[in-house]
C-alpha cells in the first residue's frame, strides 16, 4: 500500500487523478464500494493495515488485460516477444461468471500440452534432417 500511495502521488500519475482529491479521499472512496459488506473502521484511510483488513478480499477476478488477438496470439504467445506466453485470466474477453480457477487451470493444461506437442514435433523434425 505504501508503494501504491507513492505511485498515485507521483508526478507521472498526476494526470490520471483529480488534483483536488487527496489520496485519503480515494481510499475512502474504495471503502464505500457496495460490493464490500465488511465492517469498516474510521481509521482505514489513515492506517494501511486497517485498510487492508477492511478491503482485501478474494472477490476480484481480473480479466481482459492480455486479450487473445490483441496482446497474445491464439497460441497465447505475446505478440512481438519471443518465448513468452501469457496463460491466465487476463486473456479472457469476459469473465466466466464464477470463480475462474478451474477455467484457468484447464487453460494452463491445454496450453502446456500444446507446448509439449510442439516441442516433440520440432525435435522429430530435427532428427529427420
Amino acid at each position: 500500500m505504501v508503494t501504491i500511495i507513492s505511485v498515485v502521488n507521483s508526478k507521472s500519475f498526476s494526470k490520471f487523478r483529480y488534483k483536488s482529491m487527496p489520496i485519503e479521499a480515494l481510499i475512502n472512496l474504495m471503502l464505500t464500494l457496495p460490493i464490500n459488506n465488511r465492517r469498516r473502521h474510521a481509521n482505514a484511510s489513515f492506517s494501511l493495515e486497517q485498510f487492508c483488513i477492511d478491503t482485501v478480499m478474494t472477490i476480484w477476478h481480473y480479466h481482459g488485460g492480455c486479450q487473445v488477438g490483441r496482446v497474445v496470439d491464439k497460441e497465447y504467445r505475446v505478440l512481438g516477444v519471443d518465448s513468452l506466453r501469457v496463460v491466465d485470466g487476463s486473456t479472457f474477453h469476459s469473465t466466466p461468471g464464477t470463480n475462474p480457477q478451474a477455467t484457468v487451470m484447464m487453460l494452463g493444461r491445454y496450453v502446456g500440452e500444446r507446448i509439449v506437442h510442439e516441442r516433440y514435433l520440432s525435435r522429430r523434425s530435427e532428427q529427420k534432417n
